[in-house]
């Protein structure tokens, strides 16, 4: 999540533009508007050209382009703040929390609109509005549905809308558009701005998209941690509701709240992934991201198919494959997102940032693999409850430790010999500081949450009421070390990507 952030703030290219200059090579233009006279003549417009990266993109990108971008950003963060707000025993009024969703489309909207040429900005804030409200409306569906009061009742009342139900799509939509436009007409005047390339907002998706993995894999963790995996007996439908509809009122169960909104999350994060692979293959011409836009959107689809035959069948085999795998996916969204960055492509190695990049390389790529054995180690222990399991984790753990740390050490050395390697030292930066963590955390399980082989049996559907309440304490130690463990895997995978490409003098195409 930090490297998320840190390449986001990278990712702003300040160039310029003259109306008359060659743009063929032309990434970003800096357009400075006087705010002195409010004619059109109170332009000022200077050009800087960019090394060439092989990209066709003209700065007309339009408005689907940011609008897009932007309205998938703000819905992700939005259906963050949405699954904090009706948590079981969150009991946030409407007139408070519906304010508190908003936030987040304005304040996306004028952080990101101003990168939109100016005449396009209460368009791209209309439209962004309008995206995002679209994509809400699958959270949404849980409250314009009839709301029964036991789960008993869902075959009567399944997939009933209730009678405002228009009413309110209708409104959700109107205000998310509102939104749009305030933050549009708020930067409307900036009298300095930058304007952005279409590679920098395909760029800026692929960045939002691996931010809608962290979600489900917290909320998947936390469904292993509080052992809800089988909280609701349909593998594909909610008590035979569509997934987006089922009602609100029956998530007031813990489990079946974890465990639906986990699936609410996996369909976010398909549709998001769906949308990437789409905007890549139209706008890309490189064939190394295409390749992986194309496995992303595959992995993802695979990965929900095996959520599904988890819960059809009851099966622990493919509940552990579930968790090593989409870890796996989310260490391919990070590196597919670092790939797509300008940063990446425009990488200009020295000789001795390439001779130390391919140290790092190797290491690092061992570095993975052994993340990738003590993930899987991790998986058999939480599902399995196996003591030999949990002993194998703990004592591989410290042979990790020494391979991340030396990994690490190596990305920061990469990145202080040489400017041109500097991307790589963040990455190894955060690595140590997130490994001392799960370091910690892993003890922390052990003497807190560890049951060891008389687990009890995951409570079913059918006996839900029966089940041993929820320890929460030992339930958000065993998910904070489950998303700290992805978070290391994915920076690895990131440095992996970042060493490959400097010790390679040209780009990977």
């Amino acid at each position: 999540m930090l490297c998320c952030l840190v390449e986001i703030l990278f990712v702003f290219t300040h160039t310029k533009s003259d109306k008359n200059a060659h743009t063929g090579n032309t990434l970003a233009t800096q357009y400075h508007l006087s705010t002195a006279n409010t004619s059109k003549k109170a332009q000022s417009m200077t050009t800087q050209e960019l090394p060439d990266n092989g990209h066709p993109d003209t700065l007309k990108e339009g408005v689907w382009g940011p609008s897009v971008t932007i309205g998938f950003a703000a819905a992700a963060l939005m259906w963050m703040f949405a699954w904090l707000l009706h948590m079981p025993g969150v009991h946030v009024p409407s007139n408070i929390a519906i304010p508190i969703l908003l936030v987040p489309l304005l304040a996306v909207g004028v952080r990101w609109i101003p990168s939109v040429l100016q005449p396009n900005r209460l368009k791209v804030g209309a439209l962004s509005g309008f995206i995002a409200g679209l994509i809400n409306l699958l959270i949404l569906g849980s409250n314009i549905v009839v709301q029964p009061q036991t789960t008993a009742e869902m075959p009567e009342h399944a997939n009933t809308f209730a009678p405002n139900a228009a009413m309110v799509v209708i409104g959700s939509l109107i205000l998310s558009i509102i939104v749009g436009l305030i933050a549009g007409t708020i930067t409307r005047n900036n009298s300095s701005v930058t304007i952005v390339s279409a590679t920098v907002w395909r760029s800026r998706f692929a960045w939002i998209t691996t931010l809608t993995y962290l979600p489900l894999i917290a909320v998947g963790g936390a469904v292993t941690s509080t052992d809800s995996g089988l909280a609701v007996p349909d593998a594909v439908t909610t008590y035979g509701a569509i997934s987006v509809l089922f009602p609100l009122e029956l998530m007031a169960e813990p489990r079946i709240f974890l465990e639906h909104s986990h699936r609410l999350f996996g369909t976010l994060a398909g549709l998001t992934t769906l949308v990437l692979m789409l905007r890549v293959l139209i706008g890309e011409p490189r064939k190394l991201p295409k390749a992986l836009a194309i496995t992303l959107f595959l992995a993802v689809s695979l990965q929900g198919y095996m959520g599904i035959i988890r819960v059809a069948q009851e099966s622990t085999f493919f509940a552990v494959i579930h968790g090593i795998f989409a870890q796996l996916v989310f260490a391919g969204a990070l590196s597919t997102a670092i790939i797509l960055s300008d940063a990446w492509n425009n990488a200009d190695p020295t000789n001795e940032t390439v001779a130390d990049a391919k140290r790092t390389r190797t290491v690092m790529l061992l570095t993975f693999i052994v993340l990738v054995l003590q993930l899987t180690l991790g998986a058999v222990t939480r599902h399995l409850n196996s003591g030999h399991a949990m002993m194998a984790h703990m004592g591989f753990a410290f042979v990790t430790i020494i391979f991340v740390i030396v990994g690490g050490a190596l990305c920061i050395r990469t990145g202080k010999a040489h400017p041109s390697g500097k991307s790589i030292r963040p990455f190894g930066s955060i690595l140590h500081g997130l490994v001392v963590l799960q370091f910690t955390l892993g003890f922390a399980v052990l003497g807190m949450a560890w049951e060891g082989d008389d687990a009890p049996a995951l409570p079913t559907a059918e006996n839900l009421a029966q089940a041993a309440p929820i320890e929460t304490s030992a339930a958000l130690i065993t998910t904070a070390h489950h998303i700290v463990g992805a978070l290391v895997l994915a920076v690895a995978a990131g440095a992996l990507v970042w060493a490959f490409r400097l010790a390679s003098k040209r780009p990977i195409r």
